[in-house]
């Protein structure tokens, strides 16, 4: 089993939502811990890296690249690439796919967490898990305009929590098969947006792929099949 390191900085405000709101204040609140600290499910990073590796892949086929990586359609064409599917699990399979995800953290999180776990239990009146959270986030409001009448509809008002661009995430990648190394590189090359709202602006990120300290070069050889 090969280990991977994948990174992924804000280029802008992102919504990490969570599928819920923070009482009769915040609409949309993002992921975050016990101590306030925001991160990334394992989860959503593999669905933004599948829907990353389809998009490779079509590309790939548009650009007549086929030697890269196996571009083979399922049976069904509606069902995809094989590839992607043999990489990300197939809908109700009970072998588990080839990569593993743990979710994306802070940079330095395990110790950042220990002393802030401290510093909440010893100065309970100084610091809340809100103030920590305050730290990494912002509270923006959105409102739909008629298009008519050129106003803010009425209760359409609705306030989000979102990470602040410059936040970087890290966390690891456990590959079982090597075949899969390669999409996965050109998926987190290709992943531009992460989160929701992603067209007003939000979620636009940077992803790298680390094999130990070196990030993973696929660009290099992919370049040589087009000039080839």
């Amino acid at each position: 089993m090969r280990t991977f390191t994948i990174k992924i900085t804000l280029e802008s405000d992102a919504l990490i939502g969570s599928g819920e709101g923070f009482g009769a204040i915040i609409d949309t609140d993002i992921v975050f811990d016990k101590v306030g600290i925001p991160y990334i499910p394992a989860r959503r990073t593999k669905g933004c890296l599948r829907d990353s590796a389809r998009e490779t892949c079509a590309m790939l086929e548009s650009a007549g690249i086929d030697s890269f990586i196996d571009l083979r359609k399922e049976e069904e064409p509606e069902e995809g690439y094989r590839i992607v599917n043999d990489v990300f699990g197939r809908t109700g399979q009970e072998k588990p796919s080839p990569v593993f995800f743990s979710r994306l953290t802070i940079e330095n999180y395990d110790a950042n967490r220990k002393w802030l776990k401290y510093l909440l239990k010893e100065y309970t009146e100084l610091l809340s898990a809100q103030n920590v959270l305050s730290a990494f986030t912002e509270i923006r409001q959105q409102t739909a305009i008629d298009e008519k009448s050129g106003v803010a509809k009425e209760h359409s008002l609705r306030t989000v929590r979102v990470v602040k661009k410059g936040v970087k995430f890290e966390g690891e990648i456990q590959v079982e098969n090597d075949n899969a190394v390669e999409l996965l590189s050109l998926a987190c090359l290709n992943l531009k947006n992460i989160g929701t709202k992603r067209n007003r602006g939000f979620g636009e990120v940077l992803c790298e792929l680390f094999e130990g300290d070196r990030e993973y070069a696929v660009i290099g050889r992919l370049e040589a099949l087009c000039i080839n």
